[in-house]
């Protein structure tokens, strides 16, 4: 009879209880985190029919409202309810308790132990909510909200994770820990994969625990690496990560009708939110935005609050939600098992928030998730970095491990917020590890367009982001990347740092399409120890690529590049099947070999003008034996009488310099064109894909080139020298269909070049003059770079 009736206390049952009862809630000194925390009032028992209209216990199916200024004392296991709303307080004995309801909305407090003492019991909340039962205050079914009011569930303290120290073969069902971790009998734990293959993690129950031995019930049924190796005089750590599923707190979905990826989920839009300790099991709403296992909700400053210390276990919608939200500490979480993005920071505007010691692995990806950009789903999605992320392992993805995806300006709820992810200054990301992740380890690109499709991202870090002139270093540092299948990391902008990394076992180690963009004190390795001959793709393993630039290496050791797949592997090469230009300041320095073949680059595709133009620097002769010797691919083009023959590299060791050229139109095609040296050889350019009014070529200086393009000749061309010293030249020759013109010189328009006499005039010249054969309908132009300069250009203008 009492149905979906609604209990409320009697305010007369409680003023007596306030008088005759003494609370046997554990206040402790009060939550370090929030010392400000006012005790609760003495509480009446949830068993006792007293407490309730009627003299009557909530019976199954009813809703229950606790109305503000009562607490009750949860001391027995309710039958299910319809829902439970909580404006005054709910806390839960010190017993092992259940609670069930369709959905939980706290507007007052919902309190579970106390960080200062947590929960030693068993403790569990299940939400059995359907769509069908309403939208809840905006925040759907089948949820644990908190509108306002205070949510602390503080299961017992317990380590999350750690690694082996001994390899465990399959067939096992021993592992040997690093550390004793105090795991139980009975517990799960779930063990990372340590190959390329993500699927290969797996989760155990514990049958016994003597120290840093724990004994499983079931023989494993993969290998997990677990040794330290030392490579190179360096420390290379590929040990699996063992993380613990089981806490005695536990907020979870339906497990019977969570199957469809309906599950529960948690989810605060204003109020205090206090978690640690517990496991969230069956938990996020597949497909659904703002359906989350934990979610901070449009929050602004939550100084204070956290998730820290729990397990996310067969989530089907992410792990962590930050949205809107700023200052909060996602801390030590372990997160297993989930479909899409896992610690997620959602629109952008996002900032101050510390993410930090967590683990994630098993992420799926998805072609019906929240966004399409779970189809390549990270397990650590960051929007904006003015956050710290530090110490956290990426550690299983069909995605990415770490995306810096980075907006414009903030998307979603968040539009109009004044940040500037794009420009805004890194805070911090250190000491993090990513491996067995199948697209990337750390990719900072691809940022959202407003409708949640990706476009190309270049990140300036700036101190003030609207502000140019205030460039600023991001430096990625600590960074350990492995079994990664294709490309550990990548990073485009400029001002960027990837510092004390251990880069190991990757099928390419990092490509920055980046200017200004360094490796420096790092280690790459080719193959360690633990490698079981495994190979991906067509085999080749690469450490570094050079690609855009200016970008380099500082103080980097390569080791075990000596193997071979469909091309020979190396220390260092190229971006493959490059169209796009490169520039001739790119650079190899201090560097050192052990055991690796430095260099490989394929001969140079047709098609791909970046291939033709890939020359790099080797600064301080550890590649080549020649301080300033250029590498240079093999193409007639670029040989000259100073150059080498390195046929395992299947490249050139010149002892000249080399500049970059460029060719191009602002309206005008001119593409393709073919480029011939003053001794004959050549070199056609495609021009950049799909943009034919534009094209770059490395070419030795104070040599002259004649130009021919395929179609007609632009009228207006701009010719440009970069990456030059004072006094380096090019001359140029190249058709121009019109008599009458004017020719700029390092865009002083106002200053047009006067014609030589003839052909001698202008070769003796410093480039101040430019000459045109009217009989021949060419026109002749020298490039030379001026003081304090590394460029030069000449703008041509038909009158």
């Amino acid at each position: 009879m009492q149905g979906r009736l609604a209990f409320c206390l009697r305010a007369s049952v409680l003023a007596l209880a306030l008088f005759a009862c003494s609370s046997d809630e554990p206040t402790g000194p009060g939550d370090p985190d929030d010392p400000g925390t006012p005790p609760l009032p003495a509480t009446v028992s949830w068993s006792d029919g007293a407490t309730w209209p009627g003299g009557q216990v909530p019976a199954a199916g009813a809703a229950v409202v606790i109305p503000e200024g009562t607490a009750v004392r949860l001391d027995v296991s309710p039958p299910p309810l319809a829902s439970l709303r909580i404006e005054g307080a709910l806390v839960f004995d010190e017993r092992d308790l259940e609670l069930s309801a369709g959905h939980i909305l706290v507007l007052g407090t919902l309190r579970v132990g106390t960080s200062a003492s947590p929960f030693s019991h068993r403790a569990t909340i299940t939400l059995t909510g359907t769509a069908a039962d309403g939208n809840v205050m905006g925040m759907g079914n089948r949820v644990l909200g908190v509108a306002g009011g205070t949510l602390d569930l503080h299961g017992e303290a317990r380590q999350g994770w750690t690694r082996l120290a001994v390899t465990a073969t399959a067939g096992s069902a021993q592992l040997q820990l690093a550390e004793a971790p105090g795991w139980r009998a009975g517990d799960r734990l779930v063990i990372a994969s340590t190959d390329f293959e993500p699927g290969h993690a797996e989760v155990v129950a514990v049958a016994s625990v003597s120290g840093a031995t724990v004994t499983l019930e079931q023989p494993l049924a993969f290998t997990h690496y677990g040794e330290l190796q030392t490579i190179a005089g360096h420390t290379v750590d590929e040990r699996a990560e063992v993380g613990l599923l089981t806490r005695n707190v536990v907020v979870r979905g339906d497990s019977a009708t969570s199957a469809g990826g309906y599950g529960g989920h948690l989810m605060g839009t204003g109020g205090t939110l206090r978690v640690s300790g517990v496991t969230l099991r069956f938990m996020g709403q597949r497909g659904l935005m703002a359906r989350y296992p934990m979610h901070w909700h449009l929050m602004g400053p939550v100084d204070g609050q956290y998730f820290a210390g729990n397990s996310v276990w067969g989530s089907f919608n992410r792990c962590v939600t930050v949205h809107g939200t700023d200052n909060a500490r996602v801390e030590g979480n372990v997160c297993h098992d989930h479909l899409g993005h896992g610690y997620f920071l959602e629109d952008g505007a996002e900032t101050g928030n510390l993410i930090a010691g967590n683990l994630g692995l098993g992420t799926t990806i998805l072609d019906d998730g929240v966004l399409p950009t779970d189809n390549r789903a990270a397990t650590f999605w960051i929007t904006n970095p003015d956050n710290t992320v530090r110490g956290n392992a990426a550690a299983g993805s069909q995605g990415f491990g770490f995306w810096y995806a980075l907006p414009a300006s903030p998307t979603g709820l968040s539009v109009g917020q004044p940040e500037l992810p794009r420009n805004t200054p890194l805070r911090e990301f250190s000491g993090n590890v990513a491996h067995t992740n199948r697209r990337g380890g750390l990719h900072v690109d691809d940022g959202p367009r407003p409708d949640g499709t990706t476009e190309t991202v270049f990140y300036a870090p700036r101190t003030d982001p609207n502000d140019a002139n205030t460039a600023v270093v991001a430096d990625f540092t600590g960074f350990t990347a492995w079994k990664h299948p294709g490309r550990a990391i990548w990073l485009r902008g400029r001002d960027h740092r990837l510092s004390d990394a251990v880069v190991a076992d990757n099928g390419i180690g990092a490509t920055f399409a980046s200017s200004e963009t360094f490796v420096e004190d790092a280690l790459f390795v080719g193959e360690s120890a633990n490698d079981a001959g495994e190979v991906y793709g067509d085999g080749s393993r690469r450490g570094y690529e050079f690609y855009d630039g200016r970008v380099g290496t500082d103080r980097v050791t390569f080791a075990n590049f000596t193997g071979s797949g469909g091309i020979p592997w190396s220390a260092l090469g190229f971006l493959r099947n490059n169209g796009f230009s490169v520039s001739t300041g790119n650079f190899a320095g201090d560097v050192e070999f052990v055991s690796a073949n430095q260099y490989y680059l394929e001969t140079p595709h047709a098609d791909k003008d970046g291939d033709k133009a890939a020359v790099f620097l080797d600064r301080d002769g550890d590649v080549t034996g020649a301080a300033g010797a250029y590498v240079v691919p093999n193409h007639p083009f670029l040989v000259t009488p100073s150059c080498t023959l390195r046929a395992e590299w299947n490249a050139y060791v010149c002892t000249q310099r080399y500049v970059g050229l460029s060719v191009r139109s602002d309206a005008e095609v001119v593409a393709p064109l073919t480029i011939t040296r003053d001794d004959a050889a050549a070199l056609t350019l495609v021009g950049v894909p799909d943009h034919p009014s534009s094209a770059h070529a490395s070419v030795a200086p104070g040599r002259a080139y004649a130009i021919q393009f395929a179609g007609s000749a632009p009228l207006r061309p701009w010719l440009s020298l970069n990456r030059t010293v004072e006094g380096e030249w090019v001359r140029l020759t190249l058709p121009y269909p019109q008599a009458t013109f004017s020719v700029v010189r390092d865009y002083n328009s106002s200053n047009p070049l006067p014609p030589a006499a003839d052909l001698a005039e202008l070769e003796a010249s410093p480039g101040d003059r430019y000459w045109y054969d009217t009989g021949t309908g060419m026109l002749h132009l020298k490039l030379v770079t001026r003081s304090e300069r590394d460029w030069a250009t000449i703008h041509v203008e038909p009158e």
